[in-house]
């Protein structure tokens, strides 16, 4: 069974509005781990010393000190937890200090709370994946063993049926290997008839390398776009290594 990944995650709720302070504390202790609230900058400062929250939520006008200036001590004090930022202003200056901060997410209000909740994805799935060397997938569930061999089953498909779709042939084998947040494809034996012939003829292994690498870097899109929406994540080109002779190819992607 699957675990949701903010079940673990403890957060602190820096907000001195009373109703929206209870509104979205209702919301998130029913998704995440532990909610620690505070009502102020200075009681902010003491929570998180007390407890060490994974990410911090906090308003940017308090009634004493300012979201900012509460994220500035913390900083000072060395600790680099993740923040979001809520505020009913878009000020450019206040969101390039948030930045200079290192304050990953800035909301508007009035929350909403599904955006809230992928803001939250997003931060766990990179802690997650950061600390552990663990892929996260549709920001919901930490990649098991088994769900791990159903994508690379899913993926193979793809790739396949993209291989079939621009040369007109499929290859003999075709494996793939998901490490972290790279995905590596294997393909052996998928020259076409033609291919073949000018192989035999034993003079035009790199005019081969050069057409086919030409041709994936302009159709691989289609593949990254599978793969993507497989997963719930973007995945990128990374590197084609091509040998002709060899029969041999290995198509290398990036999850970002």
């Amino acid at each position: 069974m699957h675990n949701t990944i903010l079940k673990t995650t403890k957060i602190l709720y820096v907000e001195d509005e009373k109703i929206t302070r209870t509104y979205i504390h209702n919301f998130l202790k029913k998704k995440v781990g532990k909610v620690i609230l505070a009502e102020n900058g200075e009681d902010g400062i003491q929570k998180f010393v007390e407890n060490i929250p994974d990410i911090i939520i906090t308003d940017l006008v308090l009634p004493d000190i300012s979201g900012i200036e509460m994220m500035r001590r913390i900083r000072l004090m060395g600790y680099k937890s993740p923040v979001i930022i809520t505020s009913a202003s878009s000020d450019s200056k206040t969101i390039l200090e948030t930045i200079d901060l290192k304050i990953e997410k800035y909301i508007l209000k009035p929350i909403d709370v599904n955006i809230l909740m992928e803001k939250l994805k997003e931060i766990v799935s990179d802690i997650i994946e950061s600390n552990n060397e663990q892929l996260v997938v549709n920001q919901e569930h930490l990649l098991s063993d088994e769900q791990k061999i159903k994508f690379q089953i899913d993926i193979r498909n793809i790739y396949s049926k993209y291989l079939k779709s621009i040369t007109g042939k499929g290859a003999r084998s075709i494996q793939v290997f998901i490490k972290h947040k790279e995905i590596e494809i294997v393909c052996k034996d998928n020259l076409t008839i033609i291919e073949e012939s000018l192989m035999n003829a034993g003079q035009y292994s790199s005019g081969i390398q050069m057409i086919r690498h030409t041709i994936y870097e302009n159709t691989i899109n289609d593949v990254e776009q599978g793969i993507s929406e497989l997963i719930g994540k973007n995945v990128n080109l990374k590197k084609i290594d091509l040998y002709p002779k060899r029969r041999y190819e290995r198509i290398l992607f990036e999850i970002i």
